[in-house]
């Protein structure tokens, strides 16, 4: 079991390398032909343009690899679920759908996080005390 966890960490730290790589450049710009409606390139197009977005994203990314690294997972993995929930609701609104070949990655990096979250849940007891 320790070895399925250590590999499912490896998987979703390369997942989540991906927009910290496209963030600073190595990937190239989006194009129409990458997304099914023109409302998903218009939509990720903005956020290229914008910027700010994919950077915040991208560092909150970065500090959940070195998280990840450091062997705290529970925290990782609530860090990184707004973003995660964000990109699963992109893919199924306005990109198609999540039966596209765009959302499988997404499908993938949700049900990695929900088995983290999963996985980790006594430690979040805490936080639904109240003070």
């Amino acid at each position: 079991m320790k070895i399925i966890n250590i590999i499912l960490r490896v998987v979703l730290c390369l997942l989540i390398l991906t927009p910290i790589l496209g963030a600073i450049g190595i990937f190239p710009a989006p194009t129409p032909d990458l997304y099914n409606t023109p409302e998903a390139f218009a939509f990720i197009n903005m956020l290229f343009m914008n910027g700010y977005v994919l950077y915040i994203m991208a560092l909150v990314f970065a500090v959940c690899i070195v998280l990840i690294i450091m062997n705290r997972m529970a925290l990782a993995s609530l860090l990184i679920a707004p973003i995660v929930v964000n990109i699963v609701s992109f893919h199924a609104f306005l990109d198609g759908g999540l039966f596209t070949s765009g959302a499988s990655l997404a499908i993938v990096l949700l049900v990695l996080n929900i088995y983290f979250l999963w996985q980790s849940r006594a430690q979040y007891k805490s936080l639904w005390n109240k003070a």
